[in-house]
């Protein structure tokens, strides 16, 4: 069950449900933080309880450049886990398909973060499968994200921010 939050900007959950695990096979530290010359079209938090205290778990920010023409996609993500630190940065260009999904699923491989199960919402897939987010929309990011919070060690419920 999801209990959502909903305005234009921001909506606010807990999250339900397993249609992906996440194996984070080596720490790497190439994020980006595009926020000085780039807009900030996304950004999508996961707050867990690790050791017993709440706190940021997962955040992955969506960039665009400033002009009318852009059409490329710049992501990040950042994992902060038990003993855990990752991040990652990716990209997506082109027409026809959604490339915040597929900017933010290059980011988690760049991440060395590897995905198991459906990229969909609500569909439990097969977890022995690799798992591809890119294209697959919004609701693959949250799935993803939940996932790797819960790989980074986060217990219990979760908290989904996406503003």
């Amino acid at each position: 069950m999801l209990l959502p939050i909903n305005d234009r900007r921001r909506s606010v959950g807990l999250l339900w449900g397993v249609t992906m695990k996440a194996k984070i096979e080596k720490q790497v530290s190439n994020a980006r933080n595009y926020g000085n010359e780039k807009e900030t079209v996304s950004n999508f938090i996961v707050i867990g309880k690790i050791n017993g205290e709440m706190r940021e778990v997962v955040n992955a920010r969506c960039y665009m450049g400033r002009s009318r023409s852009a059409s490329t996609v710049y992501a990040s993500i950042w994992v902060h886990g038990n003993g855990i630190y990752t991040s990652g940065k990716g990209t997506a260009g082109g027409y026809g398909y959604h490339k915040e999904s597929a900017a933010v699923g290059d980011a988690i491989m760049n991440a060395g973060v590897t995905l198991w199960g459906s990229p969909y919402t609500g569909e439990t897939g097969d977890l022995k499968h690799r798992a591809h987010i890119g294209g697959c929309g919004s609701g693959s990011i949250r799935a993803a994200l939940e996932a790797i919070a819960k790989a980074a060690g986060a217990r219990g419920k979760l908290i989904w921010v996406s503003c």
